[in-house]
């Protein structure tokens, strides 16, 4: 429990750093979600068809560039935090741009965990999430300690052996208050521009400070090897 409320106190005395942060790939998430949404009100096949070839260029260079975004970010989240933990003057942008010198490893790791989690949501949702907590270190080990990919995921995995179930009834909680504030934004908010963006600031609303209770154990962990 008070790691939980540890986790929102820092949120709120640092809302701005934080929210600074997540705009880029929340921008994103929002652009890609409405060029797909028109989608839904496709009926016919011929019409699905035509509206890919007239958006298929623009979707893939806005999905490229969210992937980029995107590996920034849960790379600078970590950076962010460590300034922010430590008293660095770390910008957020700066924070995302060091965490772009290991893009291709920051993707590498988010495929296999992606993998790893989807195989464990097939097994009824709940082995999904503890695999994702387990593994929620290994952008931690990438970026501040210049781990390989698989030498981060091992490590991860490892050293959260003995949290894990402390670690999964977290993550379980915030994903469930993410699925809550979802649902009932889906029934305030029509389908549109303005439930997106509701949709995305409620996503990071919860991720921010569940990355700050993986970054404590991070910490944790390190500061009694050390």
């Amino acid at each position: 429990m008070n790691q939980f409320i540890n986790a929102w106190k820092f949120f709120i005395d640092n809302a701005g750093y934080l929210i600074a942060l997540a705009l880029p790939v929340a921008f994103m998430e929002v652009s890609m979600a409405s060029i797909l949404q028109p989608i839904q009100q496709l009926t016919q096949p011929e019409d699905f068809v035509e509206y890919i070839n007239s958006n298929g260029a623009i979707f893939l260079a806005v999905a490229f560039l969210a992937i980029i975004v995107q590996m920034g970010f849960l790379g600078g989240l970590w950076i962010g935090f460590d300034s922010l933990d430590n008293d660095k003057d770390i910008s957020p942008l700066d924070a995302q741009l060091q965490a772009m010198k290991r893009v291709f490893s920051i993707l590498g790791a988010s495929i296999v965990i992606g993998i790893a989690s989807f195989l464990g949501f097939l097994l009824l949702i709940l082995p999904g999430i503890y695999v994702m907590a387990r593994l929620s270190l290994t952008y931690g080990y990438i970026v501040l300690e210049n781990k390989s990919v698989s030498d981060s995921i091992q490590e991860s995995w490892r050293m959260t052996d003995e949290h894990g179930g402390r670690l999964f009834g977290l993550t379980l909680s915030f994903v469930a208050l993410t699925i809550i504030f979802s649902l009932i934004i889906a029934t305030l908010i029509q389908p549109g521009l303005t439930n997106l963006i509701f949709l995305a600031a409620g996503e990071y609303l919860f991720a921010l400070p569940l990355g700050y209770i993986y970054f404590t154990l991070y910490k944790s962990l390190k500061n009694s090897i050390d």
